[in-house]
């Protein structure tokens, strides 16, 4: 299980691309009848298995929700074993955060209702092209991580709250390094 404190927004979006939500209004965790399923991939990061809409909903509301402010019967963990890692990585390469993806989506969302008002047809495709790429393309480094199967080092630190706490961090270094909040359940 993950500490109160984990940021919503540090979750791995489980898909590839932009951000697409089908759900509108208020996230009501009284109305929910499954439980979002969350999996630790073998890097050490947070990824949403099922249920990215309900996560992108309660962000829209509030990008410093907690984890600890909803009832801990609407997450499930699963350990690695309990699911595929490589059908994630199948269906999404190169994993991002909620709080990387949400605003280039609601970037490209925002290009693409302002389409006349680009100059030409190629302005208005490189900006699509150029958000889309920083949506899909592998990260060097920096807060959403590379995700290239495992191939990282791990580091253990202490969490401000004095709680151990694995980091992933990459061979050439995180740049957010203590404050990356890439966590893992220590044994």
């Amino acid at each position: 299980m993950l500490p109160d404190s984990f940021r919503l927004s540090n979750l791995c979006y489980g898909h590839e691309g932009k951000h697409i939500c089908s759900l509108k209004g208020q996230f009501d965790p009284q109305l929910v009848n499954e439980p979002i399923q969350l999996g630790q991939l073998s890097c050490g990061c947070w990824i949403v298995l099922d249920g990215n809409n309900r996560i992108g909903l309660i962000l829209k509301h509030n990008m410093e929700a907690k984890i600890g402010e909803f009832p801990k019967t609407i997450f499930t963990f699963l350990k690695n074993e309990e699911f595929d890692e490589g059908e994630i990585y199948y269906w999404n390469p190169y994993p991002k955060t909620f709080g990387y993806v949400l605003p280039l989506s609601k970037q490209l969302n925002i290009v693409i209702k302002n389409k006349k008002s680009f100059k030409s047809e190629r302005d208005y495709q490189n900006e699509v092209n150029r958000i889309t790429s920083l949506l899909t393309k592998k990260m060097s480094r920096g807060p959403a991580h590379t995700h290239t199967r495992p191939n990282k080092s791990l580091h253990r630190m202490r969490h401000k709250s004095g709680a151990p706490v694995t980091f992933a961090l990459e061979k050439k270094g995180c740049q957010e390094k203590e404050g990356c909040q890439v966590y893992t359940i220590d044994k």
